[in-house]
């Protein structure tokens, strides 16, 4: 059986300390189901990852998404480092739930990280 999507001849770090390895990954119905050199097994979408790494997604543990998504809601800065998940508030510092009675004063703090207009 093929796969969805078949990621070919990437250099794989899979965040256990392993050495990278060039390996194809195989994903079907949303889910890796092999990761191996199977080049006569077909995809539906196929990925030449040649000279490229393919790693989980990487956590955030102190971010501020929840200022910079409302400038941008790609969050082009974050998608690019490879973060597929953000805490955020852990400081203490964040924007939601902000009371009425909070927003004045969140405003006055938050308007120097804001871009001109």
């Amino acid at each position: 059986m093929g796969f969805d999507i078949a990621i070919r001849n990437g250099r794989i770090v899979d965040g256990t300390g392993n050495p990278a390895t060039t390996a194809d990954i195989g994903i079907r119905n949303g889910r890796i189901s092999r990761i191996g050199r199977f080049p006569r097994i077909r995809a539906k979408k196929e990925i030449d990852a040649k000279d490229l790494v393919v790693c989980p997604g990487f956590i955030d543990p102190h971010s501020h998404s929840d200022l910079t998504i409302l400038f941008d809601p790609a969050l082009p800065s974050t998608i690019r480092q490879g973060v597929t998940t953000s805490l955020l508030g852990n400081c203490g510092d964040n924007l939601a739930p902000a009371p009425p009675e909070k927003m004045e004063e969140l405003s006055r703090i938050l308007s120097v990280f804001a871009p001109p207009g």
